[in-house]
């Protein structure tokens, strides 16, 4: 795994989700300006606290999350194709919001 600092904006709001022993998690995806035409969609995940926070945006705010990031692979179903993606498991959010209010106190 890779330690990593990403920041992006909300691809689409956030999947919030329970598991069979009860901890709430949340999916989402980032999309990550990486000055190249198209951006980098990350897909995450985050668990507790963090899942609650990241459901609480919607598509389009701005995050920064920290945690461990790792290359996946699939086969496209419908081109056949292999396809390459980045996953990250967030330990730590930031929001603008977050920022904000770090700044004026």
């Amino acid at each position: 795994m890779i330690e990593s600092l990403i920041s992006g904006k909300l691809f689409r709001d956030c999947e919030t989700k329970t598991s069979s022993n009860d901890k709430t998690y949340c999916n989402f995806m980032l999309s990550v300006n990486v000055g190249e035409p198209q951006p980098i969609i990350v897909s995450g995940v985050a668990f507790g606290d963090v899942a609650e926070q990241i459901a609480a945006l919607k598509k389009g705010d701005a995050v920064a999350v920290a945690g461990s990031l790792k290359p996946s692979q699939w086969t496209d179903k419908t081109s056949g194709e292999t396809k390459h993606g980045l996953n990250v498991t967030v330990q730590k959010l930031i929001t603008a919001y977050d920022a904000r209010r770090k700044t004026e106190n």
